[in-house]
């Protein structure tokens, strides 16, 4: 059910219809996030390697179990290589047993305010840019071979939501510097988390304001 969750998310809060393979590294990078964070899983889902970056067969069985019960709608069409690919949007019903919970919520929301307006390539370096994935990577093009099928490691990471002030302000100073000079994209990545995390407040009392 976490999972349904998840894909009801993603695809109702989302600006545009959200392709299968977006919506696979939206998951993977909600994963990923929530762990560093918590310590732990919000799915059971082990992704792996594969062509097109994180995979996971349960996200795209899920969608469809989603498109069967009219949750959501499907869009099945020809893409530039003569294959089928796959959208989804929102289909406007009752989806009060779908509804995340408040920490849940807070990392899926940041994961589609940094990438909702990214087209297929953004998203997919983003989540290229995680170090589970940069690991491979790496491996890869080193030893000259693909490693498709592997075990994402999700424990390579670390923790970067800041809860106390002190931790907040050395973000801040990190972030400033990020400006000045280059650091590595994860710690990029982590202070855009952190601002996300400190301005949350302000973002839950203006969406009141407007209901």
């Amino acid at each position: 059910m976490e999972l349904n969750k998840l894909l009801v998310y993603f695809i109702k809060n989302s600006n545009k219809t959200v392709g299968r393979t977006i919506l696979m590294k939206y998951v993977y990078l909600f994963e990923y996030y929530y762990y560093q964070k918590y310590r732990q899983h919000f799915t059971d889902l082990s992704f792996e390697r594969y062509k097109f970056g994180p995979n996971q067969q349960s996200v795209v069985d899920t969608a469809s179990l989603l498109e069967m019960q009219g949750i959501i709608n499907m869009h099945a069409y020809e893409n530039y290589y003569g294959k089928n690919s796959y959208d989804y949007s929102f289909n406007a019903c009752e989806s009060e047993d779908y509804l995340l919970g408040e920490k849940e919520e807070e990392v899926a929301s940041f994961i589609l305010d940094t990438l909702g307006n990214d087209n297929y390539r953004g998203v997919l370096d983003f989540a290229y840019s995680t170090p589970p994935m940069r690991e491979i990577i790496e491996e890869e093009n080193r030893d000259g071979c693909q490693y498709y099928g592997r075990v994402i490691d999700m424990s390579k990471t670390k923790t970067i939501f800041k809860s106390n002030r002190n931790s907040r302000l050395e973000a801040r100073k990190r972030l400033e510097a990020k400006q000045t000079q280059s650091g590595s994209d994860q710690e990029y990545y982590a202070n855009l988390l952190d601002q996300y995390e400190r301005y949350s407040d302000t973002r839950r009392r203006a969406n009141n304001a407007n209901f």
